[in-house]
């Protein structure tokens, strides 16, 4: 709408009515008549792409990108530039906005923040902390915004010394502490594990600085990390002393400490005054983590009524909130009813998404219903078939499940590397159907059509699975290249040697640190008293993470673990063991929060 820009950048007032109407779910009235775009200043066009980023009108913005060509600015005008690259990256087009990026003469400051913004925003942090390094190296200082982005891919990343590495740097060049700046410190901070840090740098940071953002965040990282009471105390502080009124996001941080710490009271009352205290008005994420609470608790039937009764339509990630309090708890029968309601109700959820047979297919397998556990299972099984991308030379190829109907040269090369592999991986040719997964396929396309050392890049629809995983750093290793590939989950990058990434079991690791981590493991075990039921080498990847902590770093050192699961039981009470075994602190940060061990003790108190 035309209100939403300031007045010296709003549209002429002579263009068509419907050029302003970005808010319209209507396409054909958004479209911009190629007819006017001569009437469009090279001044109104930043603003304009902002307005087409906000609303995600891909199709205006497109026309908009083809006009400031014309016009020469993207190549004259630095604000057009990086409005171009943020409003790709904002309608999640990240390949097209660091393309854009690469074809600049002459980036600046803005160019590298919109660019480093797309890769965090496309998963890609590793190409963030290039992209920054790259402009320090080019001469040109980081501003807080460049930081801002920096500090959020250290925190998406765990990159806890990059990001004391950021810190240090503005306090070097003497940039400006905003609040802004500080919560993104915080926030860094708290996700890589350094609550101290956070809580210090809070503590420090002088009360003008301290916005509602920064309080928020601080709330958050207390929640983080399980000290839910000390959210709190740090609320009640911040209403009583005056300093600001509550909003939303505080609200969510308060809620998601009483979820992590089993505050069910607490977590009742301050749901109940977000509304009648500060007319603040639940949204999802709110129900989400109140279902969360009453579900974790065992309170079930409580968690049921609430979703039943909500006056937001509950989406699929607040069912599966309840169908896995279900499963840790054992009630097949309300679990059955959630199970009924995702697949029979109004539930939308990603194509190809089975997490809720995979949830139902254990329940049955653990209450012995075998029947019906072979049947949820076989439904898991025939999830959506994969699809995978690689660029090469510039052209996108894409490829399928055994690339049915490419039979080219190209494919029959494919088929004689993948041949190739398999023999060298001393497999067995399981795959002679051709039924090979479609990132073998992209990967195998890479290394026939790519120069020798060149990083190999490939985008996959679906989640990789184990096999592909460890094929993926068996190929790396053998051809000493360096392959990265985004899933639908995370980033993988496999790499000879430089990051150590463990997957379960660990297969393939024959080295001598390979075999030190096997027996450490067996020594644990031993001591534990625990009989050696993971013989066939499947421990799970966070023991083998600690152990080669234990084995690489020195006595009294803090070993951090990231683990992209929640952490299991057998796992966690491993962890609080070694913890006063080896009189170490292990630090891990699972999917769902952060879990301290101290002297044999975890701060979620056995509740996660």
């Amino acid at each position: 709408m035309t209100t939403l820009a300031p007045p010296l950048l709003r549209p002429p007032p002579h263009l068509p009515p419907t050029t302003h109407n970005l808010n319209s779910s209507s396409k054909d009235t958004t479209l911009l008549p190629l007819s006017s775009c001569d009437e469009i200043h090279r001044l109104h066009l930043p603003s304009l792409i902002k307005s087409c980023a906000r609303y995600r009108h891909v199709s205006l913005g497109r026309q908009l990108h083809a006009l400031s060509v014309k016009l020469g600015c993207l190549v004259s005008d630095p604000f057009v530039q990086s409005s171009l690259i943020s409003f790709y990256a904002s309608c999640s087009l990240h390949a097209i906005a660091l393309q854009l990026f690469e074809e600049l003469p002459e980036p600046n400051i803005v160019s590298y923040t919109s660019a480093m913004d797309a890769c965090v925003d496309s998963e890609q942090p590793e190409l963030a902390f290039y992209l920054f390094h790259q402009m320090v190296k080019s001469g040109i200082s980081p501003d807080s915004f460049s930081l801002v982005v920096l500090l959020s891919a250290c925190a998406d990343n765990g990159a806890l010394n990059l990001g004391c590495g950021a810190h240090a740097l503005a306090l070097k060049i003497g940039l400006e502490l905003t609040p802004f700046l500080v919560t993104a410190l915080i926030s860094m901070y708290s996700k890589c594990s350094s609550l101290d840090s956070a809580m210090l740098l809070f503590q420090q940071t002088p009360e003008e600085i301290k916005s509602l953002q920064v309080w928020n965040a601080v709330i958050k990282a207390l929640a983080l990390h399980g000290h839910g009471s000390d959210a709190l105390k740090l609320f009640e502080d911040m209403i009583s002393g005056g300093f600001h009124q509550p909003n939303s996001i505080t609200f969510l941080g308060l809620l998601s400490g009483c979820t992590q710490s089993g505050l069910v009271q607490e977590g009742k009352h301050y749901f109940n005054i977000m509304t009648t205290k500060f007319g603040i008005e639940p949204t999802i994420k709110h129900y989400g983590c109140m279902v969360d609470l009453l579900g974790m608790a065992g309170l079930l039937n409580e968690a049921f009524d609430l979703l039943t009764h909500m006056p937001i339509q509950p989406n699929y990630v607040v069912w599966m909130s309840l169908l896995r309090s279900c499963s840790a708890h054992g009630d097949v029968t309300m679990a059955e009813q959630v199970m009924y309601i995702i697949m029979h109700g109004e539930i939308e959820y990603p194509m190809g998404e089975v997490g809720h047979f995979a949830i139902m297919s254990g329940m049955y397998r653990k209450a012995g219903v075998f029947d019906r556990f072979a049947q949820t299972r076989h439904l898991v099984e025939r999830k959506q078939k994969g699809k995978s991308r690689i660029e090469i030379g510039g052209n996108m190829h894409e490829f399928s499940v055994g690339f049915h109907g490419l039979h080219s040269s190209e494919g029959n090369k494919i088929i004689e590397m993948l041949d190739v592999l398999d023999v060298k991986l001393g497999k067995q040719k399981e795959e002679a159907n051709g039924e090979h997964h479609s990132e073998k396929v992209a990967v195998s396309f890479g290394l026939i059509k790519s120069n020798s050392g060149m990083t190999i890049w490939v985008f996959n629809y679906l989640r990789i699975c184990k096999d592909c995983h460890d094929w993926m750093k068996f190929v790396s290793k053998s051809y000493d290249r360096e392959i990265i590939m985004r899933d639908c989950n995370r980033i993988h990058r496999f790499i000879g040697g430089n990051m150590h990434e463990f997957s379960v079991g660990f297969h393939g690791l024959h080295s001598s640190e390979g075999n030190k981590i096997i027996e450490m493991l067996d020594v644990l075990d031993v001591k534990l008293g625990k009989q050696k039921e993971e013989a066939n080498g499947e421990h799970h990847s966070e023991k083998v993470a600690v152990s080669f902590g234990l084995i690489k770093s020195n006595s009294g050192m803090t070993i951090r673990v990231f683990n992209y699961l929640r952490i299991c039981k057998d796992c966690h009470d491993w962890m609080k063991f070694v913890s006063k075994s080896y009189d170490r602190e292990i630090i891990m940060r699972d999917c769902n929060r952060i879990h301290r061990f101290v002297g044999g003790m975890c701060s979620c108190r056995d509740y996660w």
